[in-house]
């Protein structure tokens, strides 16, 4: 199944690999050599191939200053904050491409396309409509099964805007601790970053 994203009253659609008839054709085939959109990507969740757009003017907002903020942190470590990468996620047999990450730079090495998730020390998502269900239900456990250390979640679908850092995932597709503020206050992200970043950046009238 593949589920596309609508832009306004235009369908977009996605390029499928020719041809499709074959029995053994997989969905990591079809996800493989599926020739997209400029500005799309594709993941696999749940079994399902999924096609996100472009985001809203609002998230590219969020991610600017959250990358900036959390570039500041990592430089010093020897880390590096970014985002487009795709990650294999063996747990779940998934493939995601998080809206931000922070990971060292030595494991971004390499012409690799597809990582896996054993070095990633945070993940974060953005929400946008066609996405925000999905970032708060099954990549919330995707990532906790992965066991990834953070999950960032900014969620400025919800009021005024609310980000929850989920943190010590039990490896059965939970975190045990969650820490959520509004757009405004501060939030401490817990070990291994130990780092606060100013919610008030994410405010559209922040000046």
């Amino acid at each position: 199944m593949v589920d596309l994203a609508e832009r306004g009253t235009a369908m977009v659609t996605a390029e499928l690999p020719q041809p499709m008839t074959d029995e053994k054709t997989t969905l990591w085939d079809i996800w493989d050599r599926l020739e997209l959109p400029t500005g799309w990507r594709a993941e696999i969740l749940r079994g399902e191939l999924i096609v996100s757009p472009t985001p809203i003017p609002h998230h590219n907002l969020i991610y600017g200053e959250l990358s900036h903020m959390l570039m500041e942190m990592a430089r010093p470590r020897k880390w590096t904050a970014t985002n487009t990468q795709t990650f294999a996620l063996p747990a779940a047999d998934e493939r995601v491409v998080p809206d931000l990450i922070v990971i060292p730079r030595a494991a971004m090495k390499g012409t690799r396309w597809v990582l896996p998730p054993d070095d990633l020390v945070l993940v974060c998502e953005i929400t946008s409509p066609s996405t925000r269900h999905r970032d708060l239900d099954q990549k919330l456990s995707s990532y906790a099964k992965a066991d990834i250390p953070i999950y960032l979640l900014v969620d400025n679908l919800d009021g005024d805007g609310y980000v929850t850092a989920f943190s010590m995932p039990d490896g059965n597709g939970a975190y045990k601790t969650q820490t959520t503020v509004r757009f405004g206050e501060p939030l401490r992200l817990p070990e291994p970053i130990d780092f606060e970043i100013d919610t008030s950046r994410f405010l559209e009238d922040q000046e």
